[in-house]
């Protein structure tokens, strides 16, 4: 029989999703976003890769993930802001594939949890983009993680990190990651955590396929440490049957010793209490959705909460994904926050919904 071969060769590739989103929102409590009641959102994101293919169907090169946004009325972003991740990969069928640069480690790639269809999503959410977390703060000078945002792990963010990733052997592809230094973590760990060891981080992961009877189950089960203090465990399914689909999974993070215990007092005047809670700290969710082709709908559930406090988030997306043709999509996005923080009072705490629609063009 002949042989397949692939084309040997520089290939150059890019795409992305651009769009225009409108959300009404409606809180209970006055602290919601400056209290607005509607706020347009543009969003674009995109890849691009320069890379050598290979007889043996193996590549190298270059890829670069990026993403850029403005938020109206957004006072910490008034010009807009944008992201780069740049990162060198080599990958070949027979040996794996390896990245070096600003990328999600290899547990985050791996896990198996609630998924999305839109940018919005139930893990490291978007959906505060209109309704506000008690316990979440992402802007121009200031990252706050009161408790974990999702059930992936990914402290590190897209610190400078070296991945891994094995061939299927079997029905296991298993991945290894090392961060050098996770002091610019866009995730969950504050840079203002006194830790007393090297910040650098390792994860490990394997993902796993299993052929039923009546569909596919993908299992995973995720490992980190960060600053040989804190921990993680994460384990995810997700079962597919044609186009319908259900995930669940579940993450615990912990502290192991009592070098680098929580900030159980303010540090100093610009952080409370207990800033670093994130740190001992649980989550779990669930997605259920299908795909009818051009339609898409699904219907996902985010819990998050600290150990040591009332700090809780509740998270309800449910995303509608429409194509008009090859290149319109139109998004209609229904979502809903319960932000519980440390105190009682109303500044400390939120809840809303929203509706949000939207029209992206794909390039």
């Amino acid at each position: 029989m002949p042989q397949l071969s692939a084309a040997q060769g520089w290939e150059f590739t890019q795409s992305g999703l651009a769009g225009l989103y409108y959300g009404i929102m409606e809180t209970r409590d006055s602290n919601n976003l400056d209290n607005l009641s509607n706020r347009t959102v543009f969003r674009a994101d995109g890849k691009a890769e320069a890379a050598y293919l290979t007889n043996d169907f193996g590549h190298f090169g270059l890829h670069a993930d990026y993403t850029v946004v403005y938020r109206q009325h957004y006072r910490d972003y008034s010009e807009g802001d944008w992201r780069f991740y740049p990162y060198l990969l080599a990958e070949n069928p027979d040996y794996g594939r390896f990245t070096a640069g600003y990328s999600y480690s290899a547990a985050y790639q791996l896990h198996q949890g609630a998924g999305k269809i839109s940018w919005i999503g139930v893990q490291n959410s978007n959906l505060t983009y209109f309704l506000s977390s008690a316990n979440w703060s992402n802007r121009f000078k200031r990252v706050k993680f009161v408790t974990p945002k999702s059930t992936n792990i990914m402290d590190d963010g897209r610190a400078l990190k070296f991945n891994y990733f094995t061939p299927e052997i079997g029905n296991t592809i298993f991945g290894f990651s090392y961060t050098p230094d996770n002091a610019n973590r866009r995730g969950m760990v504050s840079r203002y955590a006194k830790y007393q060891t090297k910040e650098d981080g390792y994860t490990t992961g394997m993902k796993n396929r299993w052929e039923l009877p009546e569909g596919t189950l993908y299992t995973s089960v995720t490992h980190g440490l960060f600053n040989r203090t804190d921990k993680e465990w994460a384990f995810g399914a997700r079962w597919e049957l044609n186009k319908f689909y259900v995930s669940a999974s579940y993450k615990k993070a912990y502290i192991d010793g009592d070098r680098n215990p929580i900030s159980t007092q303010a540090v100093n005047s610009h952080l409370p209490a207990y800033f670093d809670n994130y740190r001992e700290g649980q989550a779990w969710d669930f997605s259920i959705g299908y795909d009818f082709g051009r339609f898409k709908t699904q219907f996902a559930y985010l819990h998050t909460e600290a150990e040591n406090t009332r700090n809780s988030d509740d998270l309800f997306v449910q995303e509608n994904r429409f194509s008009l043709n090859r290149y319109f999509e139109l998004f209609l996005i229904n979502g809903y926050i319960n932000s519980k923080g440390f105190e009682r009072h109303s500044d400390n705490n939120n809840k809303g919904y929203t509706i949000i629609s939207g029209l992206a063009v794909k390039y």
